[in-house]
């Protein structure tokens, strides 16, 4: 069955929301970079377990280090 999922950014952090085809039930992984204030994560679809990336707005470029987690 296929799995879904959802990154989110937010005040605390990002976080990866998973679950599976029906969405009935959610696994809640993070806060990842907390402190930061994510504006905008992405993911490889066509590897789910490489490491993010995301955007803080109080910064330019890249905010996140994702070769530290």
């Amino acid at each position: 069955m296929s799995q879904v999922r959802v990154l989110v950014g937010t005040r605390k952090g990002a976080f990866v929301l998973t679950s599976n085809a029906k969405r009935e039930k959610w696994d809640v992984s993070g806060p990842h970079f907390a402190g930061w204030e994510i504006y905008h994560v992405k993911g490889s679809q066509a590897d789910p377990n490489q490491p993010l990336d995301c955007d803080a707005y109080s910064r330019f470029g890249s905010a996140c280090d994702p070769f530290t987690w």
